[in-house]
């Protein structure tokens, strides 16, 4: 779900962030306060372990939905250094003289380094960057490897023995939590986005080798296999089940591995289905919750109530609704004329169902 903050007070969220992170004077500790406030102030980390339940994510939900705003914000920022590069190489090139050799490009398109970049020193320099970063993100991936285990683990058969789709495999992959795993995709969906997924080649590896067209009732993938092959293979371009706000969705490329769209819904339903054609999943068994941060002051208190009397369950103690009863009965255990006069106030004497007193 895209922020519907104005300027104005995105401005000033800014300026709160800006103070946190200069006094925190970093951002990995900046990113512990934001993830240290997520679990103590909202249901973020806490795991669901039955469909009934209307708070927390299903194990790897949460998970993707970082990833998801992540990726968002990525593509924002490289998109923007793409343009200033791209200006500032036309700018260069407009004040070279005319007698000046033409800066050789690659077969990408991307100018090759100047004689300066080329020297041993500077080459040096650049390698021992590209090795870092490589280094990093094999740390990366090392430490998602366990997670990786954990899908492949719960991966069931993706319908049932009828041949119609077997919507308790599909809620146990974040890939197709409350939506379906389809030959060419998956997709999945929470109360205002619905987010498709689909492999790609290990050769699809540059943003101009895809074509997404997102359209308010239709979607088109189109990806270009091999770069010496001109012609395109067309994945998906069917209708929509539902209208999206196309202004809001986006999608980016997982280098070799997948395409990622982030479909926002024009309207907040469930659908039970990504394309027109499609089979349609069982709406019945899939988890409509709600993020705690979607909901009104009313719908949190209610969640809360529900959380604090579970909690004291388990450990045994008076629930919210017997904790009411219990005061008003301290009221009255010793005033005059009250057979327990005298006596110690005794919860375990009363059995108090939660229809026995207003909530």
């Amino acid at each position: 779900m895209a922020s519907t903050a104005s300027p104005k007070m995105l401005q000033a969220y800014d300026n709160t962030l800006l103070g946190i992170l200069q006094n925190e004077a970093g951002l990995e500790p900046f990113l512990d306060v934001v993830f240290g406030f997520l679990s103590r102030r909202t249901d973020f980390y806490q795991i669901m372990t039955e469909p009934k339940q209307r708070y927390g994510f299903p194990v790897g939900v949460a998970e993707k939905l970082v990833e998801k705003y992540f990726r968002k914000y990525q593509s924002v920022v490289v998109e923007a250094q793409s343009k200033a590069m791209e200006k500032k190489k036309q700018t260069e090139e407009e004040k070279k003289p005319k007698s000046c050799e033409v800066t050789p490009t690659q077969d990408d398109g991307e100018p090759v380094k100047s004689s300066k970049s080329q020297d041993a020193p500077n080459s040096s320099k650049e390698i021992n960057k590209d090795e870092q970063i490589a280094q990093i993100s094999a740390d990366v991936k090392n430490e998602n490897k366990p997670s990786n285990n954990v899908e492949t683990e719960n991966k069931a058969p993706t319908t049932n023995e009828d041949g119609s789709l077997n919507q308790a495999a599909f809620q146990n992959n974040p890939d197709s939590y409350n939506g379906a795993m389809l030959d060419k995709y998956s997709w999945s969906q929470n109360y205002d986005d619905v987010d498709v997924k689909i492999p790609v080649n290990k050769s699809v590896i540059k943003g101009k080798q895809v074509k997404v067209d997102i359209k308010r009732k239709h979607l088109s993938v189109q990806v270009l296999v091999n770069q010496g092959d001109e012609s395109m293979t067309t994945i998906i371009n069917s209708d929509l089940q539902h209208e999206v706000n196309k202004e809001e969705s986006m999608w980016s490329l997982e280098c070799g591995k997948s395409i990622i769209i982030t479909l926002t819904k024009d309207k907040s339903i469930w659908w039970t289905k990504l394309l027109e054609g499609d089979e349609e999943i069982d709406i019945q068994k899939i988890c409509p919750e709600r993020s705690m941060a979607d909901m009104d002051e009313e719908e949190k208190a209610v969640i809360d109530k529900l959380k604090f009397d579970e909690n004291q369950k388990r450990m045994g103690l008076p629930q919210s609704h017997e904790m009411k009863v219990h005061e008003m009965l301290k009221k009255g255990w010793n005033v005059d004329g009250s057979p327990f006069k005298g006596q110690q106030f005794d919860p375990k004497m009363f059995n108090i169902s939660p229809g026995s007193v207003g909530q």
